[in-house]
């Protein structure tokens, strides 16, 4: 009981806090999410913790999640993501001896999809901030071979999660995730040969993936296509768009269009910036401290949802001790209300960052 309240706060409470955070998030797809029964998403992985909270806020089945260990490395730490419905996957660089946990949380998965539940793996195994769909590991195979193993009774549907963003690190961005058609995981197992079966289902979920992500081919000119795609104007929220941008990028003579900035928009930007001087300080410190930029998103989402409020809850404090708590509360509201405005209708410098 403790565990599904929890999960339902987390769960409510990133889906406010990505309402402020992200200009615009499109969702399509979710007839394709069955209502019932064992389920996989798989989704690409572009954007750390920001892909991992997305798929269970926008969709109503129970998810649990495979995460990297390094945060469960603290008892209590683990016991509060245990809550959260996440589990650790332990890799080679982890440690070798590590590895043979992977057995209880492979069986616990087990379990879940048994019960019917829903389960949230990326495929690719890693984290990148490139616009392509790397080739997918055989670890949800293998727990899907594993359940069936153990209970064959069992029809596992594999959903293939496409998550977009037209930004991994600036803010704000906006973000698309698109579930794709369901795939029966069944069909692909191979009891006689496992690795055939393995093999012939991610790429099978790879192949549904590329359509609902851009995905380059290229490797050698990889930084040069996508220079050019964006001088194009490419839309990476719209999968299908992007592609024929990406197809006939040859061809085409489309300019960006240079959208002129409403002058009100650019008074409360700067109001906003204001306001938020001390946490935005904050914030430039904190980022300086960033090893891997592609944390940037998901650090700045959980300093806005913390920090933010709290600055401007001791700034009400201290307005309330001058005035009145009446100005004190209009002040905290108007604040929240100036920080949506600028998130919705943000204005994106040429340096294509906010913060």
């Amino acid at each position: 009981m403790i565990q599904k309240s929890w999960y339902l706060f987390l769960r409510n409470l990133f889906k406010i806090g990505l309402f402020f955070y992200l200009k615009k998030l499109l969702v399509k797809g979710t007839e394709n999410i069955p209502k019932k029964g064992a389920v996989v998403f798989i989704g690409n992985h572009q954007n750390a913790f920001i892909d991992a909270i997305l798929i269970p806020v926008t969709n109503k089945r129970t998810t649990y999640f495979l995460a990297r260990s390094n945060p469960f490395q603290n008892k209590y730490i683990a016991k509060i993501l245990k809550w959260s419905n996440m589990y650790p996957v332990y890799r080679t660089q982890d440690g070798v001896n590590t590895l043979k946990r992977n057995h209880k949380i492979f069986e616990d998965c087990h379990e879940i999809l048994k019960a019917g539940k829903g389960l949230e793996i990326f495929g690719e195994g890693i984290h990148h901030l490139d616009r392509k769909v790397y080739p997918l590991k055989k670890g949800f195979a293998r727990i899907i071979h594993g359940t069936l193993e153990k209970y064959p009774h069992v029809e596992i549907k594999i959903v293939p999660v496409g998550i977009n963003f037209d930004y991994h690190v600036e803010f704000p961005s906006s973000a698309s995730i698109i579930y794709g058609a369901p795939i029966n995981a069944n069909r692909f197992i191979n009891f006689a040969n496992p690795d055939a079966g393995y093999r012939s289902l991610t790429t099978e979920v790879r192949k549904e993936l590329k359509k609902l992500t851009l995905h380059v081919e290229e490797k050698d000119n990889y930084e040069e296509v996508i220079e050019e795609l964006e001088g194009l104007g490419i839309n990476y929220l719209d999968p299908e768009e992007a592609y024929i941008t990406y197809q006939n990028r040859i061809q085409s003579i489309k300019k960006v269009k240079t959208t002129k900035i409403p002058w009100y928009f650019k008074i409360t930007n700067t109001l906003w910036k204001i306001n938020s001087f001390i946490p935005l300080i904050l914030w430039r410190l904190l980022k300086g401290k960033i090893t891997e930029i592609i944390f940037t998103s998901t650090f700045r989402f959980a300093f806005s949802l913390v920090i933010f409020p709290i600055i401007y809850g001791l700034q009400s404090v201290v307005l309330s001790y001058f005035f009145s708590w009446e100005v004190a509360v209009f002040y905290f509201f108007g604040s929240v209300l100036l920080s949506l405005i600028t998130v919705k209708k943000g204005i994106i410098p040429k340096s294509g960052r906010l913060v």
